[in-house]
């Protein structure tokens, strides 16, 4: 008998029954424990890719759904920030020109009810709905009276320092040497449910440096961002906060026409529209 270098098992003498017979038991022994491997390795491999198909057929599912919603939400929102875009210049051209009543009527109507439009010409478009409550609050600190309501309509101009009346204007900014001309549309953040929504713009003017200083009449092309908040109500989109006005600092104080809860604002998701996306460049 010769020994098998292949599989290290002896060269079977077939014609001994016995051995012959041990010999195909351990062969097939050896090869069962061969095959099992493999097949349980496959059986890993397999579970492995499996597992990682159905994932990745749920995710794409999932990515696939939120993409169509948010498809389907997409032109709605559109066709609603294309109408703030015409109220925006509205707006805008309202406290252009100084039209007091107009101005009123783009304010939330909680709003109007607490606030005249005599009331919003007297403080030149920057009240809030419940100053004459925080006037009250703080009158300890300023000493100072808030002026009645009737003397507001007596009252409709302000006057300057030689005592000549002026008509009140709106005032985009605290600084007096600012003209804005114009504006130009930067983009619209409009919730996904198309309640809220935020126009972002940049006023465009002339920044003149004051003249005390300057001792002479200088000026530059200025540019400040402004955002003004909205909210649709009753199917019409109304001024719902007081945006902080313009500042060459940066600084400014937001300063809310209703008791909306800030945090609600930033908890919010919004779509992010531009111009290009709303055909307007």
């Amino acid at each position: 008998m010769t020994m098998n270098k292949c599989q290290g098992l002896p060269n079977p003498d077939l014609s001994n029954s016995t051995f012959r017979g041990s010999f195909i038991l351990i062969t097939f022994e050896r090869t069962m424990k061969m095959n099992f491997f493999r097949f349980n390795l496959f059986s890993k491999q397999l579970k492995c890719w499996v597992s990682t198909i159905i994932l990745g057929v749920i995710f794409s599912f999932a990515s696939v759904k939120k993409i169509d919603a948010e498809s389907r939400d997409t032109p709605q929102l559109i066709t609603e920030a294309q109408i703030l875009v015409e109220r925006e210049a509205q707006f805008f051209n309202a406290r252009q020109i100084a039209d007091w009543a107009k101005i009123h009527s783009f304010q939330h109507p909680d709003f109007r009810k607490k606030v005249s439009v005599d009331e919003v010409r007297y403080f030149e478009g920057w009240v809030t709905h419940d100053y004459r409550e925080r006037a009250k609050q703080n009158s300890h600190i300023s000493g100072a009276a808030v002026p009645t309501l009737d003397f507001m309509k007596k009252h409709p101009n302000k006057f300057d320092p030689l005592g000549f009346p002026v008509a009140r204007r709106y005032v985009f900014s605290g600084d007096p040497h600012l003209n804005v001309k114009t504006y130009s549309l930067e983009k619209i953040s409009i919730s996904k449910n198309g309640k809220y929504a935020k126009v972002s713009i940049m006023v465009v003017g002339k920044q003149r440096i004051n003249p005390v200083i300057a001792r002479g009449l200088i000026e530059f092309d200025a540019a400040y961002p402004l955002t003004d908040f909205w909210e649709k109500v009753d199917g019409n989109w109304v001024i719902t906060l007081l945006s902080a006005p313009v500042s060459n600092s940066g600084a400014g104080i937001l300063k809310y026409y209703l008791p909306n809860n800030n945090s609600t604002w930033k908890k919010m998701d919004f779509v992010e529209l531009y111009p290009y996306d709303l055909n307007l460049s």
